[in-house]
């Protein structure tokens, strides 16, 4: 039962189309590959022209988030690069849904970016 002059928290179902610019640049950079953890962070480095730097401490809490909301989806790798000391890899990438919210939003953009008012 809720304390008297409590607010309520209310059941706000989240829209596919919340995302993070942190969680649209991740997907975009998994739309056509699968990637590890630090190529989405070189992906992005290189197509900002190294203007858009990922920590990898925002990363990983990221794809646990977009993995959870059902965006993305990964896999361990069989690889175990000796240079790793045989640490294996964590694969990630978009799953239908996540494909389609990243095209929705991308659509959003476009949409915006052409809107005029009356």
């Amino acid at each position: 039962m809720p304390l008297k002059n409590q607010p309520q928290a209310r059941n706000k179902e989240p829209s596919e189309l919340d995302l993070s610019a942190l969680e649209e640049l991740i997907m975009t950079s998994l739309l056509k590959q699968e990637l590890y953890g630090l190529q989405i962070v070189q992906a992005i480095d290189e197509a900002s022209n190294g203007r858009r730097k990922l920590a990898v401490g925002s990363l990983y809490p990221t794809l646990h988030r977009l993995e959870k909301k059902g965006f993305i989806s990964s896999r361990w790798g069989d690889d175990r690069p000796e240079e790793r000391g045989g640490a294996r890899r964590r694969y990630y990438q978009l799953t239908g849904l996540g494909t389609n919210v990243l095209e929705a939003v991308q659509l959003l953009r476009i949409n915006l970016s052409s809107w005029q008012p009356a």
